[in-house]
């Protein structure tokens, strides 16, 4: 580095004019040189020695940086990690260093890089380059690491410590690829949460809680702690409402998948859950674990939907045979209908019965019209019942629904057209 770049040009005033000084050659010479030739030339209020300690404690400190640099080979890991935070390089340059470590290391793609840094942000800036191949070497596998990729900015030596702890107590649950949701707390509390999972399981067959879901669910341990990324009430929750919120579900007969894909149901208390399940029962309705935790009047409108469901079935559950009956056509227009518009396949007779009861007996529209335009079956009814009534506003005359059946901006342009005509 050039350190003639160092120095600003001073420009210290006199009683004409300002004198401009130029002490970039002065740097290479000694400071006793330095004293004299500042004392003859400088004429201000500045303390010489004040500005001479400056100067030389820049110098110095550019010295020792220079010299820090210099010490370190490439086949040293901490170059790496000063040639990161030091370094002179661009931010662009610095995050594609970043990037394609990421895709050598753990073989992502580029796009699958791209998103952790677009996650991320700051992540190219904290990162440790020696934690990439220490976590590499420890096992850790592209699907954990893309799931916490936090963990390169991490040292191996916090790493290895917090694992440690976990391992001491569980030591199946010492893997990075395991525990790696727990490496984001501080040591103190890490050794906090596993001391106390041990002490309660105490009077417990498995050896914590999470031992117990793996097994009642008949999943690996690892899947059960990747929950605790976006349910840490398990932390904290006791093993005796775990176990007695699980065994409730499953005698009620809800599936152990479906128990795995919603724990959420485990933070109400357990009478509240058999109270629920003993509701749903008695109406002879399939037990949900959404259900179970919903709000009161969610709970209730989830029964009343369901009888209504269940009146609809007069049909044999069939919607072709609901349209063709409501319709009054062939099975061969109902299926061109659902060809022209797929959406309609998966509809629900109680989706489409409000449309349906609106259109041909609030209105008394044609069935023919609904036919051509089946897409309007599929669409919010108040959205339906908000275009019928503006168009009857402006007097419009429609022999089709297809404007209906559009995007509110066709629509609000159907409509502008026709005002202006």
């Amino acid at each position: 580095m050039n350190l003639r770049l160092l120095l600003p040009r001073f420009f210290l005033h006199s009683k004409s004019c300002f004198t401009v000084l130029n002490f970039q050659d002065a740097i290479f010479k000694k400071s006793n040189y330095w004293k004299v030739a500042l004392s003859q030339r400088i004429h201000t209020n500045v303390r010489k020695d004040v500005f001479v300690r400056q100067i030389s404690t820049s110098y110095q400190s550019l010295q020792d940086k220079t010299e820090k640099s210099l010490c370190l080979t490439k086949g040293d890991e901490s170059y790496f990690d000063f040639k990161e935070l030091e370094c002179n390089s661009s931010a662009e340059q610095r995050m594609g260093h970043f990037m394609a470590l990421m895709c050598e290391v753990f073989k992502l793609s580029e796009e699958e890089a791209e998103d952790i840094v677009e996650c991320y942000p700051f992540l190219w800036k904290e990162f440790f380059h020696k934690s990439f191949t220490h976590l590499k070497s420890m096992g850790l596998v592209k699907t954990t690491f893309m799931q916490y990729p936090w963990l390169i900015s991490m040292s191996p030596e916090e790493i290895d410590s917090k694992l440690q702890i976990v391992s001491a107590s569980f030591p199946d649950m010492g893997d990075v690829n395991t525990c790696a949701c727990l490496l984001k707390y501080p040591n103190e509390k890490i050794d906090m949460l596993v001391s106390n999972w041990k002490k309660e399981a105490v009077e417990f067959e498995q050896p914590s809680k999470f031992h117990f879901l793996a097994h009642a669910l008949k999943v690996p341990i690892g899947k059960i702690m990747n929950q605790l990324e976006t349910k840490s009430f398990l932390l904290s929750l006791s093993y005796s409402r775990i176990q007695e919120g699980v065994n409730i579900c499953l005698d009620a007969g809800v599936q152990r998948e479906a128990v795995l894909n919603d724990l959420w149901v485990l933070r109400n208390r357990p009478i509240k859950i058999r109270n629920r399940i003993d509701t749903l029962l008695q109406s002879k309705i399939p037990v949900k674990p959404w259900v179970l935790r919903a709000r009161i009047q969610s709970f209730k409108t989830y029964i009343e939907e369901y009888w209504e469901e269940k009146e609809d079935m007069e049909y044999d559950n069939n919607l072709s045979s609901y349209l063709m009956t409501r319709l009054k056509c062939e099975l061969s227009v109902v299926e061109r209908m659902m060809k022209v518009f797929p959406n309609l396949q998966r509809a629900t007779i109680r989706k489409v019965k409000p449309n349906i009861d609106y259109l041909l007996v609030e209105k008394c529209i044609d069935p023919s019209l609904v036919i051509m335009t089946p897409r309007i079956l599929c669409q919010k009814l108040h959205t339906v019942k908000d275009r019928i009534e503006r168009l009857e506003t402006n007097g419009i005359q429609y022999s089709s629904l297809w404007m209906v059946g559009r995007s509110p901006r066709e629509f609000d342009d159907f409509v502008k057209r026709w005002k202006t005509k």
